[in-house]
């Protein structure tokens, strides 16, 4: 966990799939407030930080090509989830054998207008 003052800023978790996704759901579903698988997927605009959300949750521990070239099979190493600004930004941590761990970050744009939705 990072802080700032006594504000939290962020939270992260290195681990094994099973445990990155039963920590990220609880944690996506105490950010939003609830339910927000329905809200991070399933429209033709899903950003890409969702959909690194929902591999994440999918159980798999590789992810193919998160980057766009569509080569190289990864496996998570862990996430970290930043708040800034009402923003909910999502970092996956990745490692492939004989290579050095590459980061991905991406903003969830729809979970932060669902939590804005849920408040108001």
């Amino acid at each position: 966990m990072t802080k700032t003052g006594n504000m939290m800023m962020g939270v992260g978790c290195f681990a094994r799939q099973p445990t990155l996704s039963r920590v990220l759901g609880r944690m996506m579903e105490a950010y939003s407030l609830g339910d927000w698988k329905a809200a991070a997927v399933g429209n033709e605009r899903t950003s890409a930080g969702c959909l690194a959300l929902w591999k994440l949750m999918s159980g798999t521990s590789e992810i193919t090509g998160l980057d766009g070239d569509g080569t190289a099979d990864e496996k998570i190493a862990g996430f970290f989830l930043a708040f800034e600004n009402q923003r909910v930004n999502l970092s996956v941590f990745t490692r492939r054998q004989g290579m050095r761990c590459r980061k991905y970050t991406a903003s969830l744009d729809e979970l932060s207008r669902l939590r804005r939705s849920r408040l108001n």
